[in-house]
C-alpha cells in the first residue's frame, strides 16, 4: 500500500467501532502474509506517549498538535484521527488519549515514515517525551512474560549496548552519531558494502527460543556478558493466538499477531504499570522542604526526597568521560535531552545544574567515573529517571546498579508490576 491508499483508508474511519474492526482485520491479513514471509503491507505500529497534564493549566494533547500543524479529527470519546498538514495532508494515523498523562498513537504507514515522524514531533515538543522501559524495566517484565505465558510457547528478546561515548586513548573524538530509530530499534542491519566499521563495544542480537529455556539461560548469560543486560526489546505472546507484540524501549510496538484488540489490551496493561511506577517514583524521588505542622518555638523545616543513584560496574576512561559530558552538554539535541553547564570539579567530576527539555524542569547532577547521582527537584517529571536510566544502558553501561534513595531501581518497577492486575 502506498502512503495515499494508508491515508485514504484511515481518512474513511468515522468511528471507534470503524477503526477497531479495520485494525482488526488489517491485523490478521498481515499475519497471514508473516506466515508466508510475504509481506505486502506494513504492520500496526503504536507508539506510547507521556503528557504531564495533570494540571489545568497545561495544554491538550490535541492544542499542543495543532500548534505544530497537525490536525485532530475527533471519531469518539478520547480519539482522534491525526492529519499531517505538511505532508500533502496525510492522514497519519489515530490517537487515543488513555488517561490525562499518557497516549498512544497507532499507525499502518511504513516505519520509515511514522518512527521519524514521532521522533520530530516528540523533539519539537517540550510537553511531549516517550514512555522510556529500561532494560531494568523488561528484566521484570520478562518475569510477567515467564508466569503468564506457556512455557513452550516462544520468547523473542532483544539486546542493544552501543558504546557510541567510548574513546581509548589512540582515538580521536567524534562526531555524535545520529540514531536511527527503526533500524537501531529493530536491528535492520545496512548493506554489506556501506556497513560502518566499529571500533567499539557494540552488541545488537535478538534470541529466539522457547521461554522455559531463556529463562533457565538468561541470568546466567547476563551476568557473563553484561550487554545483555542492556535489553532493547521484548515480545509479548498473544494469549488469542499465535505471534505476540513487540514493545521496545522507546514506547514502539509493533502487532506481530492477528489481534488488534490484544495488541491495545497489551498497550494499556504496560501503560498501568508505567503510570504506577511513575508515582513511585515522583513520590519517593522529589525534593521539596517540608514545614514542622505544628508550629513551635525551635520549628524547623524537613528536606525530604532521595537521590537517584547509578553506579557504573566499570569505571570509564577520562577520554570517554570528556566526549560522553561534551557530546550531552555541547549540544542543543542529545540522546539524554538534558542541557546545562557542567562545573569541573576534577579531571573526572562535574556538577550541573541543569534542566530536563521535556517540561523544562531543574534537575542537578554529580557525574564522575564511577557513577552519575541526580537530584530531582519536585515538579520535574519523573519521565526523566526511566530516559536517564534506559539511555545510560544502552550507551553507558549496560549493567549498572540503579538505586532511588536506598531502594533498588528493579524493586521499584518489580513493586509497581504487583499493583497492576
Amino acid at each position: 500500500m502506498t502512503e495515499i491508499e494508508i491515508s485514504n483508508e484511515i481518512m474513511s474511519i468515522k468511528s471507534r467501532e470503524q477503526m477497531i474492526r479495520f485494525l482488526d482485520g488489517y491485523s490478521a491479513d498481515r499475519l497471514e502474509e508473516l506466515d508466508e514471509r510475504k509481506t505486502r503491507a506494513p504492520l500496526v505500529k503504536s507508539y506510547m506517549l507521556e503528557h504531564a497534564c495533570d494540571s489545568g493549566n497545561r495544554k491538550t494533547v490535541t492544542s499542543i498538535m495543532k500548534y505544530r500543524g497537525i490536525l485532530s479529527t475527533q471519531i469518539g470519546d478520547n480519539l482522534f484521527k491525526i492529519q499531517e498538514t505538511d505532508k500533502k495532508e496525510l492522514f497519519m494515523g489515530f490517537l487515543e488519549t488513555l488517561t490525562p498523562r499518557y497516549f498512544v498513537f497507532y499507525s499502518i504507514h511504513e516505519s520509515q515514515l511514522v518512527d521519524r515522524w514521532i521522533k520530530k514531533v516528540v523533539c519539537d515538543a517540550p510537553e511531549l517525551d516517550h514512555v522510556w522501559l529500561s532494560g531494568l524495566t523488561f528484566d521484570v517484565l520478562w518475569n510477567k512474560v515467564v508466569r503468564l505465558n506457556n512455557p513452550h510457547r516462544y520468547a523473542r528478546i532483544m539486546f542493544q549496548h552501543d558504546s557510541i561515548y567510548q574513546i581509548d586513548k589512540e582515538m580521536e573524538p567524534r562526531d555524535e552519531i545520529e540514531e536511527d530509530d527503526e533500524n537501531t530499534a529493530a536491528g535492520i542491519d545496512d548493506e554489506e558494502d556501506t556497513m560502518e566499521i566499529i571500533e567499539r563495544r557494540a552488541s545488537k542480537f535478538t534470541l529466539v527460543d522457547k521461554i522455559s529455556v531463556v529463562h533457565d539461560k538468561l541470568k546466567r548469560l547476563q551476568d557473563i556478558y553484561f550487554p545483555l543486560y542492556a535489553i532493547s526489546q521484548l515480545r509479548f505472546p498473544s494469549p488469542v493466538g499465535r505471534g505476540g507484540h513487540d514493545f521496545y524501549d522507546y514506547g514502539k510496538v509493533t502487532n506481530r499477531s492477528g489481534n488488534f484488540r490484544d495488541h491495545r489490551s497489551h498497550i494499556i496493561y504496560i501503560q498501568r504499570i508505567y503510570d504506577a511506577l511513575m508515582k513511585k517514583t515522583e513520590e519517593k524521588i522529589w525534593f521539596s522542604i517540608e514545614k514542622e505542622s505544628i508550629q513551635r518555638p525551635g520549628a524547623f523545616q524537613k528536606l525530604i526526597g532521595s537521590p537517584l543513584s547509578i553506579k557504573f560496574k566499570e569505571p570509564l576512561n577520562k577520554e570517554t568521560f570528556d566526549y560522553w559530558i561534551k557530546s550531552t552538554f555541547g549540544r542543543a539535541r542529545n540522546r539524554f535531552r538534558l542541557w546545562g553547564n557542567p562545573i569541573r570539579l576534577g579531571p573526572m567530576k562535574v556538577h550541573v545544574y541543569g534542566v530536563d527539555r521535556h517540561l523544562w524542569q531543574p534537575i542537578f547532577m554529580e557525574i564522575t567515573d564511577k557513577h552519575l547521582t541526580a537530584i530531582i527537584p519536585k515538579g520535574t517529571c519523573g519521565n526523566t529517571v526511566h530516559r536517564l536510566v534506559t539511555n545510560i544502558q544502552r550507551f553507558i553501561d549496560p549493567a549498572a546498579d540503579v538505586y532511588i534513595g536506598d531502594m533498588k531501581y528493579n524493586d521499584m518497577v518489580d513493586n509497581s508490576s504487583g499493583d497492576v492486575k
